[in-house]
């Protein structure tokens, strides 16, 4: 094969942290991309959506978290409750060296109360 035409496989890891991440030139000058997904999701949960601004930014914040968690559960057998998943996921950030700091526990609380308010009733 052509080493020009040679196409770099990636890890479904590498795939979803890139997915965060806007492209390297706006990087500097953007946060995380509040994505259509969330925004239903945050209003399913009752959150207003702001058309931009700092709260919006926030938001597009717990949305990476929300990200970050539905990555978790992929390694999860896909008949785990909910509250199995959250409880897990919990259980392992804060096992992780170094421990996050406080404000991003809370941050992921935030979030996932978010989600899981968002998605009740879903089947």
């Amino acid at each position: 094969m052509n080493p020009t035409t040679e196409t770099k496989s990636t890890t479904p890891r590498q795939a979803s942290q890139s997915a965060l991440r806007p492209p390297a030139s706006d990087q500097a000058n953007r946060g995380p991309v509040l994505k259509g997904w969330m925004i239903r999701l945050f209003q399913a949960a009752g959150v207003p959506i702001p058309p931009d601004g700092e709260e919006r930014e926030r938001l597009a914040w717990l949305g990476v978290e929300m990200q970050r968690f539905l990555a978790f559960c992929r390694a999860l057998p896909a008949d785990t409750p909910l509250t199995t998943a959250l409880e897990a996921y919990g259980r392992e950030l804060k096992s992780r060296q170094p421990a996050p700091e406080n404000w991003r526990l809370e941050q992921v609380r935030e979030a996932l109360r978010a989600f899981r308010r968002g998605s009740e009733g879903w089947q």
